[in-house]
C-alpha cells in the first residue's frame, strides 16, 4: 500500500501523522510525506515598495526553511513507528489542492491522508476546505484527520 500524508504546521496535521502511525501496516507499504508550500501571490499591477518586496522574499524563505525542516522531523519520526518500510517526502510548490492531487496520481497512491482544521461557516467559505477538495477529486482513497480542540 502507498499512503501519501500531506502535512502542514499545525496542530491537525500533526494529527493526521499520528494517526498514521498508531496503526499497523503490511510489511510492503510505502510512505511518503508532503508539505505544499504555496507562493504569495502577485496581486496584478500592484506596485510594491522595494522594502515590502524584501519582506515578502524574507518571509517565504523563513516559512519554506520551517517545512524544510518539520519535513525532516516528520519522516524521521514516521520511519521510527515503520522501521521496514520505505519513507520518502518532498516540498512541492503551487496550489496546494492541485499539489497534493497531482503528487498522489504521480506517485500511485492507493492512500492519502491529511487533516482537517474542521473550519465551519464563513471562515470555511473564504479559506476553503483542501480537505473537502482532495477527497473530491482524488482517484484513490482519501483519510479526512480531524482535529478536535479539548
Amino acid at each position: 500500500m502507498k499512503v501519501l500524508i500531506a502535512v502542514e504546521e499545525s496542530e491537525c496535521s500533526r494529527r493526521a501523522l499520528e494517526s498514521v502511525m498508531e496503526r499497523s501496516w503490511p510489511e510492503e507499504s510505502q510512505f511518503r510525506i508532503i508539505n505544499v508550500f504555496e507562493p504569495i501571490p502577485a496581486y496584478g499591477e500592484v506596485v510594491y515598495s522595494p522594502r515590502a518586496v524584501e519582506s515578502m522574499i524574507a518571509a517565504e524563505q523563513e516559512l519554506l526553511e520551517e517545512k524544510k525542516k518539520r519535513l525532516k522531523e516528520n519522516i524521521a519520526t514516521l520511519k521510527e513507528h515503520v522501521p521496514a518500510c520505505p519513507v520518502s517526502g518532498s516540498i512541492l510548490t503551487g496550489d496546494i489542492r492541485n499539489s497534493i492531487l497531482d503528487e498522489a496520481k504521480n506517485w500511485g497512491a492507493d492512500l492519502i491522508v491529511l487533516g482537517s482544521h474542521g473550519r465551519k461557516g464563513l471562515s470555511k467559505l473564504f479559506l476553503g476546505s483542501v480537505a473537502e477538495g482532495v477527497a473530491g477529486h482524488a482517484d484513490c482513497s482519501v483519510e479526512i484527520v480531524k482535529h478536535r480542540a479539548h
